[in-house]
């Protein structure tokens, strides 16, 4: 019997541990638990599916409009109140890297009065910040030369970790810091510095954020707008 018992716990424990090393158990456990961010691969995500819509609709943008590039933050925002013909390519989760793959779709880039960028928070978000100023300079290189550029910062992140992940603000303003110096290399860009516009005192300013401390409130985009429309308005 005693034999037997030992046989049961080895052959327990031997189950156990493959379970372990050649399952999911562990990963599905601790997203269950909300330990970890679900880690979507780029083609499960809302990421193609939105190109696909940009696709249908990037053919009848209208030459001479004002087209804005982002992520989430840019899908959320009321381009008309910055332009009389706007097209939003804004995409939720979207990274600095997977805009410059989406730009190959935007065939209006070619036809466009002024293209908008706003992009580098989900890169900070998901720990890929490395290497964005190359990446900004990427996104400029792949407008016409003669098209008129709105480069604007990434807001401040006002959450101490995602995920389990940290973010750093000086992290963030290093990315602030790389998109000013890729715009003002460039003669056709204008710059926005969003996390200035954004803070007050060097913090985040009240109000400025719906409850997840990344997305903006009403009161964020307005802020945001006056910005902008400072920069948009000069010849």
């Amino acid at each position: 019997m005693k034999k037997l018992v030992i046989a049961y716990l080895i052959a327990i424990h031997a189950l156990l541990a493959i379970a372990l090393i050649k399952t999911d158990l562990v990963p599905r456990v601790a997203l269950r638990l909300n330990l970890i961010k679900p880690q979507i691969p780029e083609e499960e995500s809302i990421i193609p599916r939105l190109r696909e819509v940009h696709s249908q609709m990037d053919p009848s943008v209208p030459t001479g409009a004002t087209i804005f590039l982002g992520d989430s933050i840019t899908m959320g925002l009321a381009t008309a109140a910055l332009a009389p013909y706007t097209v939003n390519y804004g995409i939720g989760w979207q990274r600095s890297d997977q805009l410059i793959k989406s730009m190959d779709i935007y065939k209006s880039i070619e036809r466009a009065g002024r293209v908008v960028i706003t992009i580098g928070t989900n890169d900070l978000l998901q720990g890929r910040e490395g290497g964005i100023e190359v990446r900004y300079k990427t996104i400029l290189e792949k407008i016409p030369a003669k098209t008129p550029i709105v480069m604007n910062s990434v807001p401040p992140i006002a959450i101490p970790d995602f995920f389990g992940r940290k973010v750093d603000d000086a992290n963030v303003r290093k990315a602030v810091a790389s998109a000013k110096a890729v715009c003002e290399s460039d003669p056709r860009c204008r710059f926005v510095n969003t996390y200035d516009a954004l803070t007050t005192n060097g913090a985040p300013t009240a109000g400025i954020y719906i409850d997840n401390g990344i997305h903006l409130s009403p009161k964020g985009y307005e802020l945001w707008i006056q910005a902008m429309s400072a920069v948009l308005k000069q010849p």
